[in-house]
């Protein structure tokens, strides 16, 4: 994984699960987070994200596993 991608597992998994959130277009920080995609919308908004990544986190987190290349 680069070090991106496992900045931003660890972002997606500190979010509350089954609630809406949105992250900076970076992807780098999670800005809003709610019950609905309207109520994301608005605190992204008036937090000064004029473009946010918004998703739906699951009900809960899966297992993965990884492979060494």
């Amino acid at each position: 994984m680069t070090p991106e991608s496992v900045i931003r597992l660890k972002l997606l998994r500190s979010a509350p699960l089954d609630s809406w959130i949105a992250l900076s277009p970076d992807e780098s920080r999670i800005v809003a987070v709610g019950q609905t995609y309207a109520e994301v919308s608005e605190l992204s908004d008036a937090a000064g994200e004029t473009d946010p990544l918004i998703l739906k986190t699951p009900t809960e987190w899966e297992p993965i596993s990884l492979t060494a290349r």
